[in-house]
C-alpha cells in the first residue's frame, strides 16, 4: 500500500533547519514529537483516493502546504461522514476542483486553497534570513543564549555565511574566556551585544546567560505573528477560485488557509466577504435600528451580488502541528445559487442573513474523535 512516508529507520533528532524541505524533515526525523505528525498524515493519507495518491506524494515533497492542506480538507470531511472523490468533473468546464465529497442524498464540490499574504520579495527575505538562521545555529555558546535583534541586508548578494559565523564565533570565545559580566552594579541584568558587519549584511546580536544544556544557541529569532491584514489574501483566494469551474450543478464551497504572519479575525473575514459594519443608530442616536454593512464587500457591491457559484467559504489557519487550538470561520454566501444544506455539516458555521452563528463543534474537537 502506497504510503505518504515510507517506513525505515530514523535516527535523526535534530530540529529542522530554517530552509529544510518540509517533507524531507519529516521523512528523516526521529524526534517523537514529530514522529506523531508522521503516523498522523500517514494514516490520513491511507484514507485519501488511491487513484490520486502518487500525485499527492509528489505535491508534498514540492510544495507541502498547498498539499498538507488538501489533505486536510479530505480529512476534514471524511470525519464528517462524508465519501470523497479526487478531480471531479463538472458540467461547464474542462477543469476539476478538488473534491467531491457525498453524504446521504447531499453532493458538494469542495476547492482547497492556500492564500499567502507573502509577497514574492518577503519569500527571498524570509529564505537569505533563514540561511543565516540555520549557520547561526551551528555556534558553539555554552554560557550564553544569543538573542537576534537585528538583520539590514546591504545588498541582494548572497551573504558569505561562513565568515559571518567565524567572526561571530570568535567573540562568542571571548565572551567565553573572560566571562563577560551578566549582571551591573545593582545587580540588574546587563546584555552583551555585538554587530556583525560587512558589506552584505549587519547583524545585531545581544547574549544573555545560559545554565543549561541546550540543543542550540538561539533563544529569540526576528518576526512574529500580527493580528489582522489577511484582507487582500483571502480577496486574491476568492476571485482565483470563485468562478473558476463556470456554473455548477451543486453546492460549492471555497476553503482558503492562510498560514502567513498575519492571523485572521472575524470582523476582518465579515469585512472583507459582506462590506463593513456600520450601525444607522451611529446617525440617529435614539432610534433602535440594526447594523448594516457598506456596499464595499467582495459579495456585495453596488452592482449586485457577487460570486454566486460558491456556497460557503470555509476560512481557517491551520498547520500540521495546531490542529487541536485551529480557529475556523464556515460561512454561508447569502446569494448562493447552490445553497448548502447546512445541517450535514459537523463544524460550527455562519448564516449573515439569518444573523446566526451555530454552536457545533471545532477542527480540533472533531480531529480528536476520530482519534479516540
Amino acid at each position: 500500500m502506497e504510503k505518504l512516508f515510507d517506513d525505515k529507520d530514523r535516527k535523526d533528532k535534530r530540529y529542522a533547519r530554517h530552509i529544510e524541505r518540509t517533507y524531507n524533515f519529516y521523512d528523516s526525523t526521529a524526534r517523537p514529537e514529530f514522529v506523531a505528525i508522521r503516523e498522523m498524515l500517514n494514516e490520513w493519507f491511507s484514507r485519501y483516493p488511491d487513484t490520486d495518491k502518487r500525485q499527492l506524494k509528489g505535491d508534498f515533497r514540492s510544495q507541502f502546504e498547498s498539499a498538507f492542506f488538501e489533505l486536510f480538507i479530505h480529512e476534514l470531511f471524511f470525519q464528517q461522514g462524508f465519501s470523497l472523490s479526487a478531480h471531479p468533473s463538472v458540467p461547464n468546464s474542462t477543469r476539476n476542483p478538488d473534491f467531491l465529497a457525498k453524504k446521504g442524498d447531499v453532493e458538494i464540490y469542495l476547492e482547497a486553497k492556500v492564500a499567502t499574504d507573502k509577497s514574492n520579495e518577503e519569500r527571498t527575505f524570509e529564505n537569505k534570513v533563514g540561511a543565516i538562521y540555520d549557520e547561526l545555529e551551528k555556534l558553539i555558546s555554552p554560557d550564553y543564549w544569543i538573542d537576534i535583534v537585528a538583520i539590514f541586508f546591504k545588498t541582494n548578494r548572497q551573504v558569505k555565511l561562513s565568515k559571518m559565523r567565524s567572526q561571530i564565533q570568535t567573540w562568542l570565545n571571548e565572551c567565553h574566556s573572560k566571562q563577560s559580566p551578566i549582571y551591573n552594579d545593582y545587580h540588574e541584568y546587563s546584555e552583551e551585544c555585538y554587530s556583525y558587519n560587512d558589506s552584505e549584511v549587519k547583524i545585531s546580536l545581544c547574549l544573555f546567560p545560559s545554565t543549561i544544556e541546550k540543543d542550540h544557541p538561539i533563544a529569540s529569532y526576528l518576526g512574529g505573528t500580527y493580528s489582522g491584514g489577511c484582507e487582500e489574501a483571502l480577496i486574491d483566494a476568492i476571485k482565483t477560485k470563485g468562478s473558476k469551474y463556470g456554473q455548477l450543478d451543486k453546492p460549492y464551497i471555497v476553503c482558503i488557509n492562510l498560514p502567513g504572519l498575519r492571523y485572521p479575525r472575524t470582523d476582518e473575514i465579515h469585512n472583507t466577504l459582506f462590506g463593513k459594519r456600520r450601525s444607522i443608530s451611529d446617525l440617529y442616536p435614539y432610534e433602535s435600528v440594526p447594523f448594516s454593512t457598506e456596499m464595499d464587500g467582495i459579495l456585495k457591491n453596488p452592482a449586485g451580488p457577487a460570486f454566486t457559484q460558491i456556497s460557503a467559504f470555509f476560512i481557517t489557519r491551520v498547520f500540521e502541528s495546531n490542529l487541536h487550538i485551529a480557529d475556523h470561520w464556515l460561512i454561508e454566501h447569502p446569494n448562493a445559487k447552490n445553497k448548502l444544506d447546512s445541517s450535514i455539516i459537523a463544524l460550527s458555521y455562519s448564516n449573515v442573513m439569518q444573523e446566526k452563528d451555530s454552536t457545533k463543534i471545532s477542527i480540533g474537537q472533531l480531529i480528536q474523535q476520530s482519534r479516540e
